[in-house]
C-alpha cells in the first residue's frame, strides 16, 4: 500500500518541479505558498507593453526602494515588448548586480537575501536585481581590543562591509574570498579570506571542507563555527584566534593564514595559529623592538602569575610552610589565625567572588560596571578581612592575580587561564607542590599535542624552530622579520620582493 501511494505522488516524467513556469499566476501561487505568513513580502504587479503583466517581489525593510525605482523599475518600464521575452533583457538594464534564474529555489534564495525579483508572464525565467539596504552600526574601534598606535576601526555585522574593509587595505587581485553556506534553517554566508600565492591551498581546502560539513540549523555567532571545526574539542585552549580588528586580520593574511568571516557577527576567526599568537598585539610591531619585547614578556609573565600564584599560596600554607622565611612566616601565621577556613576554601571564596564581579561588570552598562568592579572589589575585600573570612596576604595575591589575567590581550585565552587556575588550586590543596608540578607537566604535554588546523600549536618551541623564535616570546627588529612564520605553511615565505 505504501509503495502504491508513493508512486502516485511522484511527478510526471519530464516535469521539473523546481523549474519556473511561463505562467505568472502559477509562479506567484508557488511563491505565496513558500512565503505564507510572511507579511513583509511585497508583491507589486505592473502592466508592461501590450498589456503584458509582470510582478516585482521583495522583502520590506531590506531593499533600497529609491535605487530599485531608479535603476530597476524605470528601465524595465521603458523597454519594448520584444525586449521583454529574451534573457538578454539583463543586458539592457544598467543596474549594479543583475542576474537571471530559471528555478524557484534560486528565486526564493535571492528574495531572502534582499534582492528584488521581476517575473513576467510568458517568460520561464525571473530577473534578480541586487539593490538591498541593511541597517547597520557605524565602524568603530572594538571595546575589548584597544591599541595605542594602530588603526581605530573594527569589523561590523555586514559581511560585504567587512570584505570591503579588507579590500581597501589590501589593494591586490591576489586577495580572494571563498564562500560557503551554513545553517540548514538560517542559510548564512561564511567567507574564507586568503591571499593567493601566499596561502597554502591544501589547508584552504581542509578548512573549507570542515565548514561545509557543518550540519546545524543556524549560527548565532562565529563561536558556533569555531566549536564545530575545532580538532581538540575537550581542550580549554582556543585553537582559532578571534578578533574584531581588521589590522590583525590583514597581518594574518600577509602571513599566509586564513580569515573566517560570518554574516551577522563582527568577530572573525584566524587560522592556523600558535599558542604565542594570543600574546601578540599590533602595538608590538608599531613601537621599538625593545619595548615590544618587554611588553610581550610582561604578558607571558602575567599568564604564569595568573595560573600559579594562588596555587602556590595554597600549597605553601597547607603543606610547605617551612619554605616561608621566618620574618614573613610570623605575620602570615597571625593573619591566618583569624581565618576559620582552610586555605583552599579561603581561596575559592575570594576567587569566585572576583569572577562574579568581573561578570557583573561586563553585563552592566559601562558607567555602572566600572563602579561595581572597583567599589565592589574594595568593599568586599576590606569587609572579608575585617570579618576574618580571608587573610590580608591573600587579598594582595588575588589582586595581583586579577591584574595579571587582565594583561592577556585575547579574551579567549584569558578565559582559559582563569579556568586552569582553579584546577591548579584544587590540585595544590590535595597534593601540595607535587600537585602543581604534575599539573604543569600535564599542561605542557597537552600544549605539545594540540594542533590548529593540523599545525602544531606550540611551535616554534616544540617542534623547535630557532629561526622563528625571533617573533614569539621576543620581538626582533622588523628588518630581521623578513620571512613569514611556518605556522600557515605559506607557499611564499619571503616578505617583499
Amino acid at each position: 500500500m505504501y509503495k502504491r501511494n508513493r508512486n502516485k505522488t511522484q511527478p510526471k516524467a519530464g516535469y521539473k518541479e523546481n523549474q519556473l513556469s511561463t505562467s505568472l499566476k502559477e509562479n506567484l501561487i508557488r511563491l505565496e505558498e513558500a512565503f505564507s505568513d510572511c507579511p513583509d513580502l511585497i508583491k507589486r504587479k505592473i502592466f508592461l507593453n501590450k498589456d503584458r503583466q509582470g510582478c516585482f517581489l521583495y522583502l520590506n525593510g531590506i531593499v533600497d526602494m529609491d535605487l530599485v525605482q531608479r535603476d530597476f523599475i524605470n528601465p524595465i518600464l521603458s523597454l519594448k515588448d520584444d525586449d521583454l521575452v529574451d534573457k538578454d533583457i539583463i543586458e539592457r538594464i544598467v543596474a549594479a548586480d543583475i542576474d537571471c534564474h530559471h528555478d524557484l529555489s534560486s528565486v526564493i534564495k535571492d528574495i531572502l537575501s534582499g534582492f528584488t525579483i521581476l517575473i513576467i508572464d510568458g517568460n520561464p525565467f525571473a530577473i534578480s536585481c541586487k539593490l538591498y539596504k541593511y541597517e547597520h552600526r557605524s565602524i568603530v574601534e572594538p571595546e575589548i581590543e584597544k591599541n595605542v598606535r594602530g588603526p581605530h576601526e573594527g569589523f561590523i555585522e555586514i559581511n560585504d562591509s567587512n570584505i570591503a574593509i579588507l579590500r581597501r587595505k589590501i589593494k591586490n587581485t591576489k586577495l580572494k574570498f571563498k564562500v560557503a553556506k551554513v545553517g540548514t534553517v538560517m542559510n548564512q554566508t561564511v567567507t574564507i579570506a586568503y591571499i593567493e600565492d601566499i596561502a597554502n591551498m591544501d589547508l584552504l581546502n581542509k578548512l573549507y571542507a570542515k565548514i561545509e560539513a557543518i550540519n546545524y540549523d543556524g549560527m548565532m555567532a562565529i563561536g558556533y563555527i569555531e566549536q564545530f571545526i575545532t580538532d581538540f574539542k575537550l581542550s580549554p585552549f582556543p585553537q582559532y584566534l578571534a578578533t574584531e580588528r581588521p589590522d590583525k586580520a590583514v597581518a594574518a593574511l600577509l602571513e599566509g593564514r586564513f580569515v573566517i568571516m560570518q554574516e551577522g557577527t563582527p568577530v572573525v576567526l584566524i587560522a592556523p595559529i600558535s599558542f604565542f599568537s594570543f600574546f601578540q598585539a599590533l602595538d608590538d610591531y608599531s613601537t621599538n623592538w625593545m619595548f615590544g619585547t618587554f611588553i610581550r614578556a610582561i604578558r607571558l609573565l602575567g599568564a604564569l602569575i595568573a595560573i600559579f600564584l594562588p596555587a602556590i599560596y595554597i600549597a605553601i600554607t597547607s603543606f610547605h610552610y617551612f619554605m616561608v622565611p621566618l620574618d614573613l612566616l610570623v605575620p602570615l601565621a597571625e593573619s591566618r589565625i583569624k581565618v576559620p577556613f582552610p586555605p583552599i576554601i579561603e581561596a575559592l571564596i575570594l576567587e569566585i567572588t572576583i569572577e562574579m564581579l568581573r561578570e557583573a561588570s561586563i553585563r552592566l552598562p559601562s558607567y555602572i560596571g566600572i563602579s561595581i568592579g572597583v567599589v565592589g572589589g574594595l568593599v568586599i575585600g576590606q569587609a572579608a578581612v575585617a570579618a576574618g573570612i580571608v587573610s590580608d596576604l591573600f587579598i594582595i595575591i588575588v589582586a595581583v592575580t586579577a591584574m595579571a589575567s587582565f594583561i592577556i590581550p585575547t579574551y579567549d585565552m584569558g578565559l582559559a587561564v582563569r579556568f586552569i587556575r582553579f584546577i591548579f588550586m584544587l590540585l595544590s590543596a590535595v597534593f601540595g607542590i607535587v600537585g602543581i608540578v604534575v599539573a604543569s607537566a600535564v599542561l605542557i604535554a597537552h600544549l605539545v599535542v594540540l594542533e590548529s588546523l593540523g599545525q602544531p600549536y606550540f611551535q616554534p618551541v616544540i617542534p623547535l624552530k630557532i629561526r622563528e623564535l625571533k617573533d614569539t616570546m621576543i620581538r626582533a627588529p622588523i628588518k630581521f622579520l623578513r620571512r613569514r612564520p611556518d605556522q600557515g605553511i605559506p607557499n611564499n615565505d619571503k616578505r617583499g620582493r
